[in-house]
């Protein structure tokens, strides 16, 4: 079957551009077949990208260049011509889309990441990534995740896997400015009793970044069907947990190295818990008790005073 009607190819470049929340690997080979129209060479490279789009979501722009024989300046042009701001922004889309592909092994090409010339796709991702949370803090999903934290009576940090790594850090500077702050990760003591029962006063706040845990999602699910309140953050409006959660943050995970990078999902958690603590009543009075706390037990090394 010719790729063009595989995919649809049937509006124009501008009709076809989905930069959207919820795009998917179908809209992606849309926007591929699209721009295949635009020049003879864009169409040699769509017809690459629609055949090993696996393969280039692991590539450099160079080396994209040199497997389809054109230059880096064309597989610079075909991305604008995408509706992309450069190659960068096209293979983090395509990163995104394919993840839940990759198996680790893959991803060792990333362990040598610099090559001449170029700069780090990884640094250049989190670069996009921190300067896109401006109008992500905007969001109201951000106002709404603060208000639910600071209304439940007990909040429920969760994840497994790779997605927990950020609760250790939320659930310290959280329980600073609120009490109730709990943790359930696979093989706690809550992980397992937690959800027996109906608990509309508590909230789940859930991370569930790629590769989505299955233990987390059967774990989610099951909540959901207690009705317990759960809040959470995710990559993208078409991860699973949007099906689970209500309010949902979509925070982008940078995924070009060996392990994914949460650079602006601990910054978001950083401002939230800041929100959380300005919507806090009493909150100068708990602080100053915790710092009278720590200066009694001595919590922080001091230098020796000379005399």
């Amino acid at each position: 079957m010719d790729w063009r009607i595989k995919y649809g190819v049937h509006h124009t470049i501008g009709e076809i551009i989905v930069r959207i929340k919820g795009m998917t690997l179908e809209m992606f080979h849309a926007q591929v077949a699209s721009a295949a129209q635009t020049s003879s060479i864009n169409q040699q490279i769509a017809e690459y990208v629609s055949e090993h789009y696996r393969e280039a979501s692991f590539m450099t722009a160079s080396e994209l260049a040199h497997a389809i024989g054109v230059s880096q300046a064309s597989i610079t042009r075909f991305s604008v011509a995408m509706g992309f701001s450069g190659f960068a922004d096209f293979v983090r889309t395509l990163q995104g889309l394919v993840r839940e592909q990759w198996h680790t092994p893959e991803r060792a090409v990333y362990v040598h990441s610099e090559w001449p010339g170029q700069k780090d796709l990884l640094v250049e991702q989190e670069i996009q990534n921190l300067e896109g949370l401006p109008d992500l803090v905007a969001d109201n999903h951000v106002r709404d995740m603060a208000k639910a934290i600071v209304s439940a009576k007990r909040v429920v940090l969760a994840g497994a896997r790779a997605s927990s790594t950020i609760i250790p850090y939320a659930a310290y500077f959280l329980s600073k400015v609120k009490d109730g702050v709990e943790v359930a990760t696979p093989h706690t003591p809550l992980w397992e009793t937690f959800g027996l029962q109906a608990d509309p006063n508590s909230l789940v706040v859930a991370w569930v970044f790629p590769r989505y845990p299955e233990s987390l999602m059967t774990w989610l699910e099951h909540l959901r069907q207690q009705d317990i309140p759960i809040a959470a953050f995710t990559d993208r409006w078409v991860s699973p947990a949007v099906q689970l959660a209500d309010p949902v943050i979509v925070v982008p995970v940078a995924s070009a190295s060996l392990f994914d990078s949460y650079a602006a999902a601990f910054v978001l958690t950083n401002y939230i818990i800041r929100r959380v603590a300005a919507l806090s009543p009493g909150l100068q009075p708990r602080l100053e008790a915790l710092e009278a706390r720590d200066q009694a037990n001595h919590a922080f090394w001091n230098r020796p005073s000379s005399k």
